[in-house]
């Protein structure tokens, strides 16, 4: 097992908005399924941080919101991880979130 831990950086612009966070795990501790995949999902509150342990084999990382949905692979192996999610100002997209690793 390793850790996964999602940043989500404190911003105005998105600070009123219902954050999900959706991580793929087990069938034994997932409580939704996307795609017919078992997911754990929780709210990330702006400017706060989730840790979680993941298996090591590929994970997908999603965000979304009413308004929004990203994703992110983190590929297989077992060092920890740690992931930064924010909004970028696109005015042609309005504010759509980006997920980056931090190394």
């Amino acid at each position: 097992m390793r850790k996964l831990i999602v940043q989500r950086k404190w911003s105005i612009i998105e600070c009123g908005s219902r954050i999900m966070l959706s991580v793929s795990c087990g069938e034994d501790i997932a409580n939704s399924k996307i795609d017919d995949k078992p997911f754990i999902t929780m709210p990330i509150k702006n400017g706060k941080s989730i840790e979680i342990e993941i298996c090591e084999e590929e994970t997908i990382v999603y965000l979304s919101s009413s308004t929004m949905e990203v994703d992110y692979t983190i590929p297989a192996g077992a060092e920890n991880v740690t992931l930064l999610a924010k909004p970028k100002y696109n005015p042609m997209q309005g504010n759509p979130f980006i997920i980056t690793e931090i190394k």
